[in-house]
């Protein structure tokens, strides 16, 4: 039996294969390394200003090089904690005194909760007195402690898993706390394995990881390397993957909310704006949306009011976003810098939205030079299932490389 699939289909995809939604792909770093390792001398520092779940750390550590790592989404930030070798002694010392028989685990006494809440009152105090033990084993480490146990607060969730779309979940429901002490030391013994497997491979330990926004972020000119992958322009807010971890840290733990409304790719276009879009390439699929919309305004309102009214200004304000991302990624790199960025191109009402070129346009009008270092043809199935094979649609991966004109 799977001894994870009590907690989120992100953590067991972290845990079990070092990847979930929307991380690099070991094949993609591997390109990039290819042609970066010609460069690098051996106390260099990359750069990943979208750092998610800490891969490219994971990736480049074991490869000998240190990293320093800007991440927005708390919960990716404390999973980059948790993976960080530096921590790994620490946090294995905390399972072992977690694991002995000494140590009493907090009592639930309730068997299960039905609520339209993501958690019963009972759960939050549980989730509490839970996080109040590791803190305790912990000596009083609150970092290390939220990294341990922010994997396994769904396991207290009250929320159905959609079938079809592994972003999305309906919150409410039953939740079943039935023998929640044998998935926690399951949990504890994955993670255990996991990391120690994962120091062993390290050669370099020294890696930085920080909980910011990169336009609210100063560092100074340092970084001559960095890659990174961005959000995807695809309707989602990533922030959402992780809605049920980031109650606990908002209303449980940290009771400090984060504001995703500017988050890059955020779905929220409402009352935004935005300002000028420089790219040659965004501007025109702009454009070919807007006439899309008066083309089929005759035959279907509602997906010309659609166009109008939410992809053209979502789309606008991710392009507009991603370029002043970049501008402020600039300002921390130095003369010489060269990066490596990974994208997808999707498709959106029959039209084939050019992430990839926007990007090499982006940094061309800052003064960089840009090649497709290597594109690939992705088979994307649709959020009905993987067997409506008629909603298959082609995505490109493009692994982008840019280096600073001299």
């Amino acid at each position: 039996m799977d001894k994870l699939q009590n907690i989120s289909h992100v953590y067991r995809g972290l845990l079990e294969r070092s990847r979930a939604f929307a991380s690099f792909k070991e094949e993609e770093l591997n390109i990039i390394y290819s042609d970066l390792s010609q460069y690098l001398l051996p106390n260099d520092t990359i750069f990943d200003p979208m750092s998610g779940y800490g891969g490219g750390m994971l990736f480049l550590g074991k490869k000998g090089y240190k990293t320093t790592n800007i991440e927005i989404n708390p919960p990716s930030y404390f999973w980059q904690i948790l993976i960080n070798p530096q921590n790994t002694t620490a946090i294995i010392k905390i399972i072992k005194k977690l694991q002995n028989k000494a140590t009493i685990l907090p009592i639930i006494k309730d068997t299960f909760s039905l609520t339209d809440e993501l958690f019963s009152d009972a759960a939050i105090n549980h989730i509490q007195e839970l996080f109040n033990l590791i803190f305790k084993s912990s000596n009083n480490n609150k970092s290390l402690s939220i990294a341990l146990l922010l994997p396994f607060v769904s396991r207290f969730a009250n929320y159905v898993k959609s079938p079809t779309n592994i972003t999305h979940f309906k919150q409410g429901g039953l939740c079943s706390y039935l023998d929640w002490e044998q998935d926690f030391y399951s949990y504890l013994d994955i993670l255990c394995t996991r990391l120690s497997q994962d120091f062993d491979t390290y050669k370099q330990i020294e890696h930085d990881n920080i909980l910011a926004d990169i336009f609210q972020t100063d560092l100074q000119r340092e970084h001559s390397f960095f890659v990174t992958s961005p959000p995807y322009p695809n309707y989602r807010d990533y922030s959402k993957l992780f809605k049920i971890e980031n109650y606990v840290l908002d209303n449980v733990i940290l009771k400090n909310k984060t504001d995703f409304e500017m988050m890059i790719g955020s779905n929220n276009v409402s009352g935004k704006t935005f300002g000028t879009i420089h790219s040659e390439k965004a501007n025109k699929f702009l454009s070919e949306l807007l006439i899309k919309a008066d083309k089929i305004k005759a035959k279907n309102k509602k997906s010309c009011s659609d166009i109008k009214t939410y992809y053209h200004p979502y789309f606008a304000q991710y392009f507009y976003n991603i370029q002043e991302a970049y501008i402020k990624l600039d300002s921390m790199l130095t003369d010489n810098a060269i990066g490596y960025i990974v994208v997808n191109d999707n498709i959106t009402r029959d039209i084939i939205v050019p992430v990839g070129a926007s990007i090499c346009d982006i940094f061309n009008n800052i003064g960089y030079n840009t090649i497709d270092l290597d594109t690939v043809q992705i088979s994307h199935y649709g959020n009905i299932g993987r067997a409506a094979t008629i909603m298959n649609s082609k995505h490109t991966r493009h692994i982008i490389k840019v280096w600073k004109i001299k």
